[in-house]
């Protein structure tokens, strides 16, 4: 047992010896005791001999004597004559590479990198190749960079290569890493380096197995003279950071392939030494919290940034959403991580001979240059409501005398102006005449897509007028409304008349109207009250064939959530719900100037979650995830969302008429006043009760669906049907999360005034 564990430990040693061998030894005969450990060499079992020396002497001869023909015979007896009678064996260097037990012999290097560069010419020339010979590259990662290297290797394009990696070799990176089986276990930077000596063992490569640290940082860029190049792909955000303020205190420039979509990234700090790193994109990050990162799923936002969310490939974006969830990390391809390594190589030599001097970010998308030809989608007629005339108000409704003033009346719009709508999409349009207010439809802010009954619209109109009556009776002034009072013209949603009161009815809820806001956090621990329940109950006043109740039971709850998740990736998943989501609800950086809608941080999701959500911007990569099957990540994070809650607050209503809903708004915007003054979180939750309305409109015509998108309504929609038919209550017209939060909730922005409010008295 004893021998067996010697022997064992030995060879345990001999393998660890072998797996950090990578440079090859020479031996040239000429000299004496070179030659003896040659002969040694020979005695080693299994020792494979390559001499190819004679036909390497014919090339060499071909290639300076690129005008004459030579036939075979003319080729042997040149090379005859180029050994003089020298023997054959001690010409050139013979190259002992351990790893593989091979013994090559070959012309020496002159002449070596004479013939194997001869078929650059003249796409490099031998001045250029001369230049290239004394310049130093680094690269940092050996995935793509495993490609890079290998291609800078063989058209020669420096002296020296630095390579950095603190992996091994495992299974899974030979989906895009070129090499054998034989080498799982080792180094990438061994095994790489291993390559580039098999092809040319005369050019100096240098390991760093460790990788970059604080501890090699400096021996890479500067040990043996400082590097001419970068090029940096590596997978640690910290170190993609650390590694460019490196390059840019030393003025060397950097270059990074992504792979995806082939993106290109040249950085020339040795020309703009004062320009800011990954051409500013990651100003706003902090390096301390890139070295804080463990998981994947954590470094996919940085990722992002570095990448940049716009112009990511849809594949790439679509298969972040399944980052540990179904797969472990971001997918590479062979074809790109090949590609990527020939362009990169190209770049880096034009760059280093002073051709290529800009900096800037590439693509090189062969799916957009090599595809399908794009046939233009004609976007589904909608009908929509025709807008108002204000001018026609003149003609078609006599004005009262003005009682208030134009600043009074101001106010009071500005006071419904706050009332929440669905998306914050805030549809309405206010006219003065003479002493009257009317609100009427913005049609060009109706979300058509979710709100295809205009159900929410009135919600939002009736919480207006509600707002407005309020800070009316904190000012001594009384509202009259009449609701549609033109029925030809569904547009024109009230009439508002006002008298002055002598005695002032003041709202303790007015006070709240600018602090009522929508909380899409999650739930504390601490819980709503039956008492605080009836206060809502009791603020809510039921209007005509309106019911509110309450929803606590943790099973009913979890039932809900389920569906609440799957709503929202239904949301991302439809097409029209997607593009009404993200051109009129989110506040995205293409529509960055919108003052409606909410910007993507309300979600208070992980910031993870947040670019989930918004890389669904690209309709594509919703494509993808329908058609693999996936995004189920994005169901769980709303679902756990909404299982955090206490209760949910259900609203039913026997008629939906405008008049019904209109009063019924009024009655809901009281209950969220009264949430807000009771310190609760109020968020409303209408996808919901808005997918059985899609499924029943479309259900007759869905050809307007794909087939998968038809599903999903129809399984929600029976699913949505069957919870409530338990519960012995319709499907509610609106719900609501009602709970504690210790999230700080910022409002969201408003549209100013004078593009919503008209005073027809002036001209």
């Amino acid at each position: 047992m004893k021998e067996s564990k010697v022997i064992t430990d030995m060879l345990e040693r001999t393998k660890s010896a072998l797996n950090t061998l990578f440079k090859p030894e020479f031996y040239r005969l000429t000299d004496e005791s070179a030659k003896e450990k040659f002969l040694n060499l020979l005695s080693i079992p299994g020792l494979c001999l390559h001499d190819t020396i004679k036909e390497q002497l014919a090339e060499l001869i071909k290639y300076r004597n690129p005008s004459r023909k030579f036939s075979n015979e003319e080729l042997s007896q040149g090379v005859l004559e180029f050994f003089n009678g020298r023997p054959i064996e001690d010409y050139g260097v013979w190259v002992f590479y351990p790893w593989s037990n091979r013994l090559v012999h070959l012309l020496d290097e002159k002449e070596f990198i004479e013939v194997r560069t001869s078929r650059n010419q003249y796409k490099i020339t031998p001045d250029e190749r001369d230049v290239l010979q004394k310049k130093k590259i680094g690269i940092i990662g050996l995935s793509v960079g495993q490609s890079v290297a290998v291609t800078l290797a063989m058209e020669r394009i420096c002296g020296e290569l630095r390579l950095a990696d603190f992996d091994l070799l495992e299974l899974t990176n030979l989906n895009r890493i070129r090499t054998g089986v034989h080498n799982l276990g080792i180094a990438k930077v061994y095994s790489v380096a291993r390559e580039i000596a098999e092809i040319d063992p005369f050019l100096t490569v240098r390991c760093f197995p460790e990788g970059i640290n604080d501890n090699t940082m400096d021996a890479f860029f500067t040990e043996g003279g400082k590097l001419d190049l970068m090029i940096e792909e590596s997978d640690g955000f910290d170190i993609k950071i650390l590694s460019r303020y490196k390059a840019r205190e030393l003025k060397i420039p950097v270059l990074m392939e992504a792979s995806d979509r082939c993106m290109v990234d040249v950085e020339r700090f040795d020309l703009e030494p004062a320009r800011s790193i990954l051409h500013g994109l990651v100003d706003h990050l902090d390096i301390k919290t890139l070295k804080s990162l463990r998981t994947t799923e954590e470094k996919i936002p940085y990722m992002l940034d570095v990448l940049g969310i716009d112009t990511a490939s849809p594949r790439l974006k679509a298969s972040m959403l399944e980052i540990e969830q179904t797969i472990n990390t971001w997918p590479q391809l062979a074809s790109a991580v090949t590609m990527g390594g020939g362009i990169t190589a190209d770049v880096a030599r034009r760059l280093l001979l002073g051709y290529f001097k800009d900096s800037g970010r590439y693509f090189v998308d062969v799916e957009e240059l090599i595809g399908n030809k794009l046939v233009k989608v004609q976007k589904q007629q909608e009908i929509t409501l025709e807008t108002n005339n204000p001018e026609l108000l003149k003609d078609l409704v006599n004005g009262t005398p003005q009682v208030l003033e134009d600043a009074e009346i101001e106010k009071l719009v500005e006071a419904a102006c706050l009332a929440p709508s669905l998306g914050n999409s805030q549809p309405w349009k206010w006219y003065q005449n003479e002493g009257d207010l009317y609100l009427t439809v913005d049609s060009d802010r109706l979300l058509k897509s979710s709100d295809p009954e205009n159900t929410y619209l009135y919600l939002a109109c009736g919480a207006a007028i509600e707002n407005l009556c309020l800070e009316a009776n904190n000012t001594s002034i009384k509202g009259k409304v009449q609701s549609f009072p033109l029925k030809s013209n569904p547009d024109l949603i009230a009439r508002l008349q006002f008298e002055r009161e002598v005695a002032k009815q003041e709202s303790a809820l007015a006070s709240y109207i600018p602090l009522r806001h929508t909380n899409r956090a999650f739930a504390n621990s601490k819980p709503v009250t039956e008492q605080e329940l009836e206060s809502l109950i009791h603020s809510f006043r039921n209007a005509a064939n309106s019911d509110l109740s309450f929803i606590q039971d943790k099973s009913t709850i979890h039932a809900l959530a389920g569906i609440y998740g799957r709503s929202e990736r239904l949301r991302l998943l439809d097409v029209c719900l997607n593009t009404e989501y993200f051109e009129n609800e989110l506040q995205t950086a293409k529509f960055s100037s919108q003052k409606t809608g909410y910007p993507l941080s309300q979600l208070h999701a992980p910031v993870a979650m947040q670019y989930a959500t918004a890389v669904f911007q690209d309709r594509r990569v919703g494509e993808h995830i329908m058609d693999w099957g996936k995004g189920q990540s994005l169901e769980k994070y709303h679902e756990r969302v909404f299982d955090s809650t206490p209760a949910i607050g259900i609203v039913q209503i026997q008629n939906k008429s405008p008049e019904s809903l209109l009063q019924l708004g009024r009655s809901i915007q009281r209950l969220w006043l009264e949430a807000q003054a009771l310190g609760l979180s109020f968020h409303p939750v209408c996808l919901p009760s808005i997918i059985p309305v899609l499924f029943r409109l479309n259900a007759n015509n869905n050809k307007h669906w794909p087939e998968n998108i038809f599903c999903l309504h129809e399984r929600l929609t029976h699913d949505i049907d069957t919870i409530f038919t338990k519960l012995g209550k319709p499907v509610p017209v609106f719900m609501f999360r009602i709970f504690n939060s210790d999230n700080p909730v910022k409002k969201t922005t408003r549209l100013d005034l004078k593009s919503v409010f008209k005073n027809l008295n002036k001209k």
